[in-house]
């Protein structure tokens, strides 16, 4: 084992293993870690092995000026099987996904024999490349596949350190994070030092290999920063030959000997310099790179400004002659990243639109976003250049519609943050329909956003400029309109709008719009009641997505399908469709898209109602994670709040925090209903009322008021609680319209039993109604809920044995119902009630006692037939209650009874036990043991 890998003997021989049981089983490491700290080291080793093996190496890397070239850390590898780029199909986003197929079926294929695909510094992947590693790894071939992943650990964007943590909470995926060598370890690696360098060196290295390593060869003298020590190796040497190394750092790939002599301006001295001085690497077979990564970012910072340009125009020319008929859109992402560099402008600007389109082409829609949003931000092209280059506002509407679909919605609707109408480009001849397509894009954005208000004013502009004989573009702005008034609950006008998008859309064989229109209409008839007019909807939005090959109108369908079961309580046709629909959506996305959120939160309702609450806790057990809309994450909180699990409950909470400031009271009602449930359960019934108030008189009269049956259970409870009878009143007037469907029977009687609660006089009767409709709905919580308010009511009436024997049966089911839920806060209700009135939920007790005082002559208990005398169970009861120092007042109280009949049981007790106080009896029931005894139910 070579210097650079000691204290590595546990990381290798966990890749041995790896490499040793690729016959059988396939795997994913990432190796993690500073720079420095051995990753490439350790690799190599492992490709070694591998290669001694017989293994078949892929080797790819990333770079830091390689972020928008597609599949740029995968081409060196993959290019070889990468599909043919002009292939069609019947949307980018099947294009995609046919070309990652591809390239999964070779690597399958190639497993056969075993490979080995390593790439390099993913922190720096561009998105194909993050998206095609990330599916990968979730659809690894059975064996004969090792995956060994680099990264960096260092500050990156968002997107990168997502994927990161997606990736680590994959199971399939082995986390391998290095460490700092340990003293001892250093002094190991520098054996051939003495001892007191070695202990010098890691002093000033921290035990960080690679510095180590560079400070050893200066004797320790250097300075103690990496940065700092790779500067001086490249002070050493000509600036030719830094520019050499410096190169390196714009390429996510190796380097030829004829694009080293390109970027050294054709001196060769300076290339052979880089190479004897250790900072070129050669690879006879793979070409040539920079011994250490930072090694070629430090060159390339410190080239003087004009020599970057310089620098970049030899490479862009140099490349661009280089290229070949059908370039891959990576080859032409190349040439434009170096033109952008390079300070031509006209040039940058021709080669980001060339990129743009060839990513297009290739199906890489991030980096075809990307490219329009470059080329639009480099100004007005010069004379020469303007025939070939669009509009400015077409490049940012096809920015924006690439980055949207591949879910980047801040970024692109950023692109669009401005007065449309007031663009230069607006003044164009025939610009009206460019400001119309950009004006249906942003309406879109908005949407999904949240701003409906700012998406019907787009909408609105849009019309203004569209001829009326577009009919391609009045079917989207129909369905444009129709989407944006949907989700703000304008359902009467979205219907109008629906039903003109699926006439022009069907006449112009428009899958899209008539996908979406069906899916609008189906949610108008799930909300109207009209189930099966739905569900025929749905289905025909759903066949309609899958020959559009869109995973937008996919999740669409999904979100439509899923809905319709969950309000029929079909959990397992909800999971069912989910499982399907989420298949297809991942397999044209290669990942989550938003919209799963909603399709999963309908799946979480259906599980959580029918009280298979662990499964609704797990039903997103996979790696993928959840949007920023928040929806999923309210429902989700509902589970671990009717579980107990409050600080739970909280957290995911707060990430719905969002559903809040959207002006769409379909998301306000559920961030609002489990709002009040943690104020409710947390002592704070009087607020969770005021903000159930406030709620309801936002969603009123909107159809989807008759979705906010939750929102209605909780605030009636609240209500009851704290006795505010007008709140109910309030309540119903606001939410009537949720009262009814399929669950129509059970939430009048909630209402009757609240209303009769608040005012003090609680009545049983419809609380037991409520019960067994709950219970036919299989809706266990809340039935159980209902049962535990019925024994409340049955307790208070106070009308006898017949009640107190239906309470405890009530309050039994109930706890029964609770525990199997593991509903832990109604548990603890229904206990406190029991132990409040003296219900026995458990087996009755064996009422002798060893510890009885014993039988004496003369004594009243010396008639075993007639001592401890016979108590009702009413008595036994009072006499537990008296015996812990109750008053009158208070045993009727916790017995549901008037402080006057408490007052005659008391009196009963004494005559009883042949006494003339209450302290006395209360010494006599301890005496004989009976204060304590659990009365019988």
């Amino acid at each position: 084992m070579g210097s650079d890998l000691v204290g590595r003997e546990d990381e290798l021989a966990l890749l041995g293993g790896l490499i040793a049981r690729l016959p059988t089983t396939s795997s994913v490491v990432i190796v993690t870690g500073e720079a420095g700290i051995g990753k490439t080291a350790l690799l190599r080793s492992a490709l070694d092995d591998a290669t001694a093996a017989g293994l078949r190496v892929l080797r790819g890397a990333c770079a830091p000026m390689s972020g928008a070239v597609a599949y740029g850390g995968l081409d060196p590898a993959l290019s070889s099987v990468r599909i043919a780029a002009r292939e069609a199909y019947a949307s980018a986003s099947e294009g995609r996904a046919r070309a990652v197929e591809s390239m999964l079926t070779k690597l399958g294929e190639l497993a056969d024999d075993g490979v080995v695909l390593v790439v390099e510094d993913v922190q720096w992947a561009d998105t194909s490349t993050l998206d095609f590693l990330a599916h990968l790894s979730r659809n690894l071939p059975e064996s004969g596949l090792l995956v060994l992943l680099s990264w960096r650990d260092e500050d990156t964007d968002a997107e990168h350190s997502r994927w990161l943590g997606e990736q680590l909470r994959n199971p399939m995926i082995i986390d391998l994070p290095l460490r700092r060598l340990t003293l001892e370890e250093t002094l190991r690696q520098l054996s051939g030092h003495p001892a007191e360098i070695g202990a010098a060196v890691y002093g000033r290295s921290a035990g960080n290999p690679y510095l180590s390593a560079e400070l050893a060869r200066g004797g320790a003298r250097l300075p103690a920063s990496l940065r700092q020590v790779l500067g001086a190796r490249l002070d050493a040497v000509r600036p030719p030959a830094r520019t050499v190394v410096g190169v390196a750092a714009t390429f996510g790939r190796t380097l030829t000997d004829d694009e080293l002599l390109v970027a050294a301006a054709g001196d060769e001295d300076a290339v052979t310099q880089a190479y004897e001085a250790g900072l070129m690497v050669r690879d006879p077979e793979h070409g040539s790179t920079a011994r250490h990564p930072v090694l070629a970012e430090i060159a390339y910072e410190r080239l003087l400004a004009a020599d970057r340009r310089l620098l970049h125009t030899r490479m862009a020319e140099h490349l661009a002659a280089s290229l070949s008929g059908h370039p891959s859109a990576g080859a032409v992402a190349e040439v434009a990243a170096q033109y952008g560099g390079s300070g031509n402008a006209d040039q940058a600007l021709g080669w980001a639109v060339r990129a743009a389109k060839a990513a297009e082409q290739g199906y890489s829609i991030a980096e075809a976003g990307h490219w329009y949003a470059v080329a639009a931000s480099l100004g007005d092209p010069g004379l020469d250049a303007r025939p070939q280059v669009p509009a400015k506002l077409e490049l940012l509407d096809a920015a924006a519609s690439h980055l949207g679909a591949v879910g980047q919605v801040d970024r692109a609707i950023a692109l669009l943050d401005f007065d449309l109408s007031a663009s230069p480009d607006a003044a164009e001849p025939g610009a009206a329909d460019l400001v119309a397509r950009a004006a249906l894009t942003r309406s879109w954005l908005g949407t999904v956003l949240g701003d409906t208000q700012r998406a019907l004013r787009d909408v609105e502009l849009a019309e203004r400029l569209t001829s009326s004989a577009d009919q391609v573009t009045w079917a989207r702005i129909h369905a444009r309109r129709a989407m944006a008034l949907g989700t703000c609950s304008r359902w009467e006008e979205a219907v109008v709008s629906a039903t003109t998008a699926l006439d022009l859309g069907t006449s112009c064989a428009d899958l899209r719009t008539v996908s979406t229109a069906h899916f609008l209409l189906g949610v108008a008839a799930a909300l109207a009641g009209h189930t099966p007019e739905a569900f025929e909807h749905h289905e025909v939005a759903l066949a309609t997505a899958r020959q559009a090959a869109e995973p937008e109108h996919l999740a669409m369908a999904g979100i439509g399908l899923t809905d319709l079961h969950w309000r029929l309580g079909e959990a397992d046709q909800a999971a069912r469709v989910a499982r399907v629909i989420r298949a297809e959506v991942r397999r044209l996305m290669l990942g989550r898209h938003w919209l799963e959120d909603i399709i999963d939160t309908n799946v979480v309702l259906a599980l959580y109602e029918s009280g298979r609450w662990d499964e609704a806790l797990t039903w997103l057990a996979d790696p993928s994670v959840s949007s920023k809309l928040g929806l999923l994450q309210a429902a989700l909180a509902q589970v671990h709040l009717a579980r107990g699990e409050i600080a739970a409950a909280e957290a995911m909470q707060a990430q719905a925090a969002s559903l809040a400031e959207r002006d769409q009271p379909l998301f306000l009602g559920m961030y609002g209903q489990v709002q009040a449930s943690l104020l409710l359960q947390t002592g704070h019934a009087d607020e969770a009322l005021e903000l159930v108030l406030s709620i309801a008189e936002t969603v009123s009269g909107t159809p989807d008021e008759v979705d906010e049956a939750d929102l209605l259970l909780v605030g009636l409870a609240a209500a009851g609680a704290v006795a505010a009878p007008a709140a109910v009143e309030r309540l119903v007037s606001l939410l009537g319209d949720a009262t009814g469907g399929r669950i129509a029977a059970a939430m009048t009687s909630v209402v009757d039993g609240e209303r009769s609660r608040a005012r003090g006089l609680p009545r049983a009767e419809p609380w037991l109604i409520a019960a067994a409709e709950w219970a036919t709905l299989g809706r266990p919580y809340d039935e159980a809920r209902a049962r535990l308010r019925a024994a409340e009511a049955l307790l208070e009436q106070r009308t006898g044995s017949d009640a107190r024997r239906m309470a405890a049966e009530e309050l039994g089911a109930a706890r029964q119902l609770a525990k199997n839920l593991g509903a832990a806060p109604l548990l603890e209700d229904i206990d406190h009630l029991a132990r409040l009135a003296r219900v026995d939920l458990g087996p009755r007790p064996d009422r002798r006692r060893a510890g009885r005082p014993a039988h004496r002559p003369g004594d009243p208990a010396s008639d075993t037939t007639a001592w401890p005398p016979p108590l009702t169970e009413r008595e036994q009861q009072v006499l537990g209650l008296l015996a812990d120092g109750l008053t009158n007042r208070e045993i009727g109280n916790a017995l549901f009874m008037s402080p006057k009949t408490a007052s005659v049981h008391v009196t009963h007790l004494m005559e009883k036990f042949g006494v003339h106080s209450r302290v006395q009896v209360a010494a006599m029931a301890a005496r004989l043991g009976l204060d304590r005894q659990p009365p019988p139910s």
